[in-house]
């Protein structure tokens, strides 16, 4: 049976569209499967806030990989498109996370899913809503556009 996947994807180094773009082909290569895509959203750096903003944007795609196998190919794709690793919320060229496995709950050291702060970033939820809004966060226990309805945020976020 396959399984749920849903992903975000953010770049504000080079051609950020460019780079999510590269990253959606790789993914539906890897993934032998069509993602469907949200909107792209231009959003201020969170966090590290002296640098570039970024495009950031979510994806749905369903999968009979095992977690662990997803999340190799998704940092092999990272990898693959430059990705370097320099500091925490620092600049990259693109920057995949798992924000939902079917509706598990896992916390390893290199995994937490879901991701531990998607309800309080706004850059997250809105193109989430765009493509799963009923999809019911399972740790809290609501839908993504109830959560984006309920996050207080004052970053600005531009639909490209």
């Amino acid at each position: 049976m396959k399984k749920k996947l849903v992903l975000s994807l953010g770049s504000n180094l080079g051609n950020r569209y460019a780079y999510i773009r590269q990253a959606i082909t790789y993914i539906e290569e890897c993934f032998a499967a069509p993602c469907v895509c949200s909107s792209y959203y231009t959003t201020p750096p969170w966090g590290e806030t002296e640098q570039a903003q970024f495009i950031n944007m979510a994806l749905y795609i369903e999968t009979h990989q095992s977690m662990d196998k997803c999340l190799t190919q998704l940092q092999a794709i990272e990898l693959k498109l430059g990705r370097v690793k320099t500091k925490k919320w620092g600049p990259r060229s693109i920057d995949i996370d798992i924000l939902f496995y079917e509706d598990n709950q896992v916390t390893t050291e290199a995994l937490t899913i879901p991701h531990p702060h998607m309800h309080e970033r706004v850059f997250v939820l809105k193109p989430v809503c765009d493509i799963v809004p009923d999809f019911v966060h399972p740790v809290l226990k609501v839908t993504m556009k109830n959560l984006l309805r309920e996050l207080v945020d004052d970053s600005m976020l531009f639909c490209n």
